[in-house]
């Protein structure tokens, strides 16, 4: 039986910036360059089959095995990672090609407002290491800000202990995404070192958190604070973050919570932030309710490689063609600063030098759909 995945090898090869040269639509076939031999334009991806094949050092197999391969993770692992950075978590699938569960016990996502509570509290519970504390500050953030949006520091140990202070508390730990029981005791899968970053709906609530790495792993700067697959654990998911006014007339989408915070923070504009430029999973949703709010323009705020790289510019356009379909009115941000890649960095540049550039010249006077 052919086995059934939440995702293709498209999207795997961006999650690995594997760098297309040759794009065939019509019979799905691919040329990129190889991770392995190195080789330009030597390794082959089919999307009908998703599979690849290197016609130079001759490697090959299925897309989980070469994301597997890539990072030295196993495949169980790679399917997991991959799952967890695109939020479309769907279980193992099995050698006879059914999806079924790891075995471990999963339990139902919690409700938004326990989620929200429990999240609120952990937050309240950590600090904000200082070296995290001087990135933040070069972003443009102030002290204030930086306490306002709730940044904290992945702590170095006693997640255990955290755990039991928020049962304590009168927080519920099942069900919220992070949360997990090792040998019967409630833990939380806090390891990496790196910044927690609460990622808001539009109702203002913690709908889940990303942890931005001090160091990357496996080429990643951002990883969800999930539990899937861990003893009374759940997934993350990849919720949308929203800062801003939920009844704006105008609204800004870009990719990453982080970013869109430090926009928001920088000019006041209302910011949608996907999780990432290739996932737009949620976000019919979050426009149909912003349109009932009555917003009518919408701005595709994506990184200004969009203009020079071909991927890039294709997520952009996806995201034009979605706000299109929901009735807004839409441009594209678009900057002369090249240097300066995302819509954060534009603006403390901007700032920082103390131009004389209007917002509505430099960035709305874009490219109309």
């Amino acid at each position: 039986m052919t086995r059934t995945f939440p995702f293709t090898i498209r999207q795997v090869a961006k999650i690995l910036d594997l760098r297309i040269r040759y794009d065939n639509p019509d019979s799905g076939n691919m040329d990129v360059d190889c991770p392995f031999c190195k080789e330009e334009c030597k390794l082959n991806l089919n999307a009908t089959k998703n599979v690849y094949r290197c016609n130079n050092c001759r490697v090959n197999g299925g897309m989980v095995q070469l994301y597997a391969k890539v990072n030295d993770i196993s495949n169980s692992d790679a399917y997991q990672e991959i799952c967890e950075i695109l939020g479309c978590n769907k279980g193992i699938p099995s050698e006879s090609g059914n999806a079924e569960q790891s075995g471990v016990s999963q339990i139902h996502r919690a409700d938004s407002n326990v989620i929200h509570q429990t999240y609120s509290m952990l937050l309240s519970m950590l600090k904000l290491a200082e070296t995290n504390k001087k990135q933040l500050l070069a972003k443009g953030l102030s002290h204030e800000q930086i306490v306002e949006a709730g940044y904290k520091s992945v702590p170095a140990f006693g997640q255990q202990g955290l755990c039991a202070k928020l049962i304590k508390s009168g927080c519920t730990l099942d069900g919220v995404p992070g949360f997990y029981k090792e040998n019967g005791v409630w833990n939380v899968k806090l390891k990496a070192p790196g910044i927690l970053i609460p990622v808001h709906g539009i109702d203002g609530k913690i709908a889940g958190m990303q942890i931005r790495l001090n160091k990357p792993i496996n080429k990643r700067d951002y990883i969800w604070l999930s539990s899937v697959d861990l003893d009374s654990g759940i997934t993350s998911g990849a919720p949308i973050h929203f800062i801003g006014d939920p009844v704006a007339k105008r609204i800004y989408v870009t990719d990453g919570a982080l970013k869109g915070t430090i926009a928001h923070v920088l000019t006041g504009y209302t910011f949608v932030c996907l999780p990432s430029a290739n996932n737009l999973e949620g976000l019919d949703a979050l426009l149909d309710c912003l349109k009932a709010n009555g917003t009518t323009e919408a701005i595709e705020a994506f990184n200004i490689n969009k203009l020079t790289d071909k991927e890039a510019g294709n997520l952009a356009a996806n995201l034009r063609e979605k706000l299109f379909t929901h009735g807004f009115k839409v441009t594209s941000a678009i900057w002369g600063d090249k240097p300066h890649n995302s819509v954060d960095d534009y603006f403390f540049h901007r700032i920082s030098t103390k131009r004389n550039h209007v917002y509505d010249v430099d960035i709305s006077a874009a490219i109309a759909v």
